[in-house]
């Protein structure tokens, strides 16, 4: 999100569910508890690597290194670019070592 956006209370259109129940007004989720929902999400399918995304103030993320170097990004193409960056690997969720890797983590 660019920095007017964030001053005018704008959210991007990743940020809001595209579920039908989202705009009947029952059981709605909050953009705060959807922004749980996807953070505990991600940071299960980045386990393998040891990176960690974190929710700041609703607004943005913070991604962890596993030597602490972090980054402030605005949404979640920018938290890929922000993984990829600090572990210097791209992300490919189909590579057969990562998918052996991340079913060794969830047993």
């Amino acid at each position: 999100m660019c920095g007017l956006c964030g001053l005018l209370g704008i959210v991007h259109w990743t940020e809001i569910s595209a579920h039908r129940q989202a705009f009947t007004g029952m059981a709605a989720p909050t953009v705060r508890s959807e922004r749980i929902a996807r953070t505990k999400l991600i940071n299960a399918v980045l386990e393998p690597r040891r990176i960690k995304v974190g929710d700041f103030q609703a607004a943005s993320y913070v991604v962890s290194s596993p030597t602490g170097r972090r980054e402030i990004v605005d949404d979640l193409q920018a938290v890929w670019t922000a993984i990829e960056r600090l572990s210097g690997t791209p992300v490919d969720p189909l590579d057969e070592g990562y998918l052996q890797d991340l079913a060794q983590v969830r047993r």
